[in-house]
């Protein structure tokens, strides 16, 4: 559990995060981590949009314009505001404020994506690599900051090692029908195939559901898939897999640092993730898991059989890493320092 030091005058944050929170309270880890920060420090929360997502067709520095009445409001009475969204934009409504804008890229970053000029906000990523893209681009107020989550939730489950079957948690599910190619659902399916002792856990969160269950149907696997709809005792899932798999194809797909690896990692459980996701650096760094070089089924299942081949191994390196760098109470006093920095030179 997070808890905020009150020293002095309590800081007063508006956090705007991209859309509402989810059907499912506690399924979305953004939202999560906005929890944490609002425990810690006296703020308040705007979504940008009023859906959980939007046309294309709406231009993407417009969102939130709707609120600039409230937002004007509000930028006199908090210390600074924090942004929360999946890819750099200049929105134009934070243009109008006069209290420092933190902007926190929860995505992955990609060059071609950018704004073609530096944008006026203090920039947070979760890694190396996001950091030195944006600095080349110029944007040189740039910090890292690695997510975090709540130990306490997660109890660490002892598990020897595969034996006859080998199963993985899949997280990240997609949220419209393209990503069921591009998140490597699709994918996943076809590696089963090729790997007949492999069984999967799927987190829903309740949209193309039936989609879903209806290609594993038909990839004939329907004994060897779980969909588990409802928010769950994680830990209680943990335990009853060997690893935990999200795969994108592009960096802003999933989240730099999904929760649901974090999660598994806390647990001690290594991870399969895809190269495009910033968090395939830690994981090759520390050795606590595999990353697919690329989504196509030679690399997914040649990763997959390594892992269970020597699994003891990613384990031990996952029960060293996986409750030391992640903690929220970490995330919050980083971003805690910044804050008090932001609001002594620029507030």
């Amino acid at each position: 559990m997070v808890h905020g030091k009150q020293e002095g005058n309590v800081m007063k944050i508006l956090y705007i995060s991209p859309s509402p929170p989810p059907p499912i309270p506690g399924t979305d880890g953004l939202f999560t981590e906005i929890g944490y920060l609002k425990r810690s420090f006296k703020g308040k929360t705007i979504a940008l949009s009023p859906f959980r997502s939007i046309p294309p067709i709406f231009p993407v520095n417009l969102y939130g314009i709707q609120h600039l009445p409230v937002i004007g409001k509000l930028d006199r009475e908090v210390d600074l505001h924090h942004v929360f969204f999946p890819h750099l934009v200049d929105f134009r409504i934070l243009r109008s404020l006069s209290k420092p804008v933190i902007f926190s890229l929860t995505s992955g970053v990609i060059s071609e994506t950018l704004p073609k000029s530096a944008v006026p906000f203090h920039i947070v990523v979760s890694s190396k690599q996001e950091a030195d893209i944006l600095r080349s681009m110029g944007n040189e107020r740039v910090r890292i900051i690695r997510p975090g989550i709540d130990y306490a939730r997660i109890a660490s489950s002892p598990c020897t090692g595969p034996h006859d079957e080998f199963v993985l948690l899949f997280g990240s599910a997609p949220w419209v029908k393209s990503q069921f190619a591009s998140k490597g659902f699709d994918l996943v399916l076809e590696a089963m195939v090729h790997l007949p002792k492999i069984r999967l856990i799927c987190l829903w969160r309740g949209t193309l559901y039936h989609e879903w269950c209806e290609k594993v149907r038909s990839a004939g696997l329907s004994d060897r898939v779980e969909v588990i709809r409802e928010k769950g005792d994680i830990s209680r899932i943990l335990a009853r897999c060997h690893a935990a798999v999200v795969l994108a194809s592009k960096a802003d797909l999933v989240k730099s640092y999904p929760n649901s690896l974090m999660e598994a990692l806390a647990a001690g459980k290594p991870v399969l993730i895809s190269r495009a996701i910033p968090m395939s650096y830690y994981i090759e760094e520390t050795g606590c898991g595999m990353v697919v070089e690329s989504l196509a089924t030679y690399w997914l299942v040649s990763a997959i059989s390594e892992l269970k081949n020597r699994y003891l191994m990613f384990k031990s390196a996952a029960d060293l890493v996986g409750r030391r760098d992640f903690s929220c109470e970490r995330m919050v006093e980083e971003y805690r320092r910044m804050y008090e920095g932001l609001i002594k030179h620029e507030g």
